[in-house]
């Protein structure tokens, strides 16, 4: 049964399909895209300039802070809306599940009084031994907090096997008016942008998208020109973060993503080249865990300093691109 307070599944909501592409440099709007709908209906018909696009919290970026805290730091920051961890990314790992009545009730408290909403939630490590109905509860909790994303990573090297957990995790999710977006990561079995589009087409379910983070997409090889000729509505979100061009060994791949990340700008990474390949009306996030950089910051003061890198480097748009 549902919780209380938390909507019932709605078997009914309709898919939609398409979109156009447009450059996310030239008009990007941040929306909370619907199940399956085309972002280019969903976004506003008004161009939102890029430095001005409205920014999504990753949870990652200030993992030990609460849901309601992190709503208030993201608001004082001027992030438009937050994702949040309600499953651990690993065993043992930091998670908020929210499913004690008091915690979801405080987090939409905050968020009423703050406006700042609940883009996605995450995390699941899906392979084929995941029992998808387990997580039934966790997209009850998204329904409740308004997200309208699930952020998953692939973790079997069986995609064939892995495309039917997702369809059905996809089946489940969009009774509750939530789209899925798996990440690709290059320590994980789904590695490249390649491996996602493999899964997620293989899945053949129109809840099925591709989550985009630049670190990863980097770091994995993956490439602009596969990226611009990928039908726009298999793309859900985009993460942004900077790093040193050269990559760190392999086994420090995972370190670099959680702790490592650079404000965008302060790295090496062709950062425009991707950008330009996305879609508009993309919701647009930042994951910036830079705790370790910056230990004497606290973090509402790092929160706003990725927003302010983030502003300054979108209006600091080269005039002619050399990467």
């Amino acid at each position: 049964m549902p919780c209380d307070g938390i909507p019932a599944r709605d078997s009914s909501f309709p898919i939609a399909a398409g979109a156009t592409r447009l450059r996310a440099a030239d008009q990007i709007a941040h929306v909370s895209v619907g199940v399956g709908a085309s972002r280019n209906e969903s976004a506003s018909t008004v161009p939102t300039p890029l430095d001005a696009t409205p920014l999504s919290f990753a949870h990652l970026s200030e993992l030990e802070v609460g849901p309601p805290e992190l709503i208030d730091l993201a608001a004082r920051a001027g992030f438009a809306s937050v994702g949040i961890r309600t499953n651990a990314a690993m065993p043992g790992g930091i998670e908020y599940n929210l499913r004690s009545p008091t915690a979801l009730a405080q987090t939409r408290r905050h968020m009423a009084q703050t406006g700042v909403s609940v883009l996605y939630v995450e995390m699941i490590s899906l392979s084929r031994e995941t029992q998808v109905r387990q997580f039934e509860p966790m997209l009850e909790i998204g329904a409740a907090l308004g997200a309208t994303r699930l952020a998953i990573g692939g973790n079997d090297p069986d995609f064939a096997a892995l495309a039917e957990r997702l369809a059905e995790l996809c089946d489940l999710a969009r009774g509750f008016r939530i789209a899925i977006d798996l990440e690709f990561m290059p320590f994980r079995p789904v590695k490249s942008l390649a491996d996602a589009l493999e899964v997620v087409t293989r899945a053949q379910h129109p809840n099925a998208h591709i989550l985009v983070d630049a670190l990863h997409f980097f770091r994995s090889g993956s490439d602009v020109a596969m990226l611009e000729s990928i039908d726009p509505a298999l793309l859900g979100t985009f993460q942004l973060c900077d790093a040193p061009r050269q990559a760190p060994a392999p086994e420090d791949l995972v370190t670099e993503a959680r702790t490592r990340r650079l404000l965008p700008g302060a790295g090496g990474l062709p950062l425009w080249s991707l950008i330009d390949a996305l879609p508009a009306g993309i919701p647009f996030g930042v994951e910036l865990p830079i705790a370790s950089q910056f230990p004497t910051l606290r973090p509402d003061e790092r929160a706003a300093l990725m927003v302010r890198s983030t502003r300054e480097f979108l209006r600091a748009r080269p005039q002619a691109r050399t990467d």
